[in-house]
């Protein structure tokens, strides 16, 4: 057998066993394993448009921006930085352009934690085969005896890195792909969006595309800058600064995934939705009314409206937001959140006597 082809599935199977202990992990916490593994293995091919642009390269140097910046720039940290933010931009273009394409087709992610845990799993495809030349590369290079630390190293940080970017990427794509929803909720407690605003009237999009719109974009240059840092640390050698970041990304990723909001499912059947038993103008004027307690911070109030509302409303997506975001807001101040996470005490509130006191507060103001 050719020592070679040896080599690369030596280097294979070593690769393959963090991505197998990752993927086992994510698999705890999801269902619809099958769709996982596809996704895992389209995330393997992503690596193909970063390998054909190196191959681009090599036969006309003169498109190389390494080269460009090593003949104009003599500052070799800027040059380094520049450089990983390239990198950065087109590894995870690669990465989220796969997700957008797959969530598209097969209206894969049904809540935001989906996107997040989808997104893993496509980096995790990256990361195998990205992991599978870096050691070979290091193998051929600088012998067995240099492979055992980097290859700990890759398997457990690198690799975790990579899940980080995507899966941040994948937040910020989970609350795009639900816009309509989140915009009307964030708005009515109380949040402006005066960029996206702007957009809308620039370019004639609706309010909820240029939500969208920003939204993953702002997702994409998080996740790019975050590879740059990471690589740049890396370039210098700052191994302890990098262990650092990377526990640091991987606690916010824990967090994100955590939340009740992230568990929501924001999508349903239409066919199986079901008919509120209220009165729109009514149901309007209660959610105002929501909007304006979430902003004072009344939380346990505001979750024991939206369980009056849903019991009139089951699928009404905005009100089972502002419950979800109540419920983790008060995590970190409140020892009532453990236990309205599961259980609602029952609280008398009427809804029509919500109405009338609003209705009452608009009479007053406009007076």
């Amino acid at each position: 057998m050719d020592s070679t082809f040896t080599l690369y599935l030596v280097s294979g199977l070593l690769a393959l066993a963090p991505a197998a202990i990752w993927l086992t992990v994510i698999f705890k916490k999801t269902k619809r394993h099958g769709l996982q593994v596809l996704l895992f293995l389209a995330g393997t091919l992503s690596v193909i448009p970063i390998f054909a642009m190196q191959y681009f390269l090599n036969f006309f140097p003169q498109f190389s921006i390494v080269n460009f910046l090593q003949e104009n720039i003599n500052d070799q940290n800027f040059n380094f930085i520049v450089l990983f933010i390239c990198v950065g931009i087109t590894e995870e273009i690669v990465k989220q352009a796969l997700i957008r394409f797959i969530d598209k087709r097969y209206l894969l992610i049904e809540t935001i934690n989906e996107s997040i845990q989808f997104s893993l799993v496509a980096a995790l495809g990256f990361s195998f085969i990205e992991n599978i030349f870096y050691i070979y590369h290091i193998w051929t290079n600088l012998g067995i005896q240099q492979l055992f630390i980097a290859y700990l190293f890759r398997s457990i940080f690198t690799t975790c890195a990579h899940l980080m970017f995507s899966g941040i990427f994948g937040y910020y794509y989970g609350i795009a792909k639900f816009s309509l929803n989140i915009r009307e909720q964030s708005e009515m407690a109380g949040k402006k969006h005066h960029f996206q605003r702007f957009l809308a009237r620039v370019f004639n999009y609706s309010k909820s595309q240029a939500f969208k719109e920003t939204t993953i974009l702002k997702g994409l240059f998080i996740a790019i800058g975050l590879h740059a840092i990471f690589d740049f640390l890396l370039q210098l050698n700052q191994i302890i600064p990098v262990v650092i970041f990377v526990v640091i990304g991987y606690g916010i990723l824990r967090l994100l995934l955590k939340q009740k909001t992230g568990r929501l499912v924001l999508i349903n059947d239409i066919d199986n939705v079901r008919e509120s038993s209220m009165a729109k103008t009514d149901e309007e004027v209660v959610v105002e009314l929501l909007g304006m307690w979430f902003k004072e911070k009344k939380y346990v109030d505001v979750i024991h409206i939206c369980e009056r509302l849903l019991e009139r409303d089951p699928d009404n997506k905005v009100v089972q937001l502002f419950k979800s975001k109540a419920i983790d807001n008060m995590s970190n101040n409140s020892i009532y959140a453990k236990i309205l996470g599961t259980m609602f005490p029952a609280k008398s509130i009427s809804i029509s006597k919500l109405i009338k006191v609003k209705e009452k507060d608009t009479k007053e103001e406009k007076l």
